[in-house]
């Protein structure tokens, strides 16, 4: 939510503030579609190597996939 307020101060305050009458669109991150063949692949890198930098990414990245489809479902059932 955005607040824009317009005032003048001396001896006295005041301040008008106002809401803006809309909410701003919601932009949903894009959700990522990877073939079963890259998601089998990326299942054995990540076992060969369980505790490496690129499988926290990895990780990091489904949680964003979480979310992404989750803002989509809300985005959609909102319309």
């Amino acid at each position: 939510m955005t607040f824009t307020c317009t005032g003048w101060a001396f001896i006295a305050v005041q301040l008008t503030c106002t809401m803006p009458d809309t909410a701003p669109a919601v932009v949903c991150p894009p959700v990522r579609a990877w073939s079963q063949d890259f998601q089998k692949l990326v299942a054995t890198e990540l076992r060969a190597a369980p505790n490496s930098a690129l499988a926290a990414v990895a990780v990091q990245a489904i949680g964003d996939r979480d979310i992404a489809r989750a803002c989509a479902r809300r985005k959609k059932a909102g319309k």
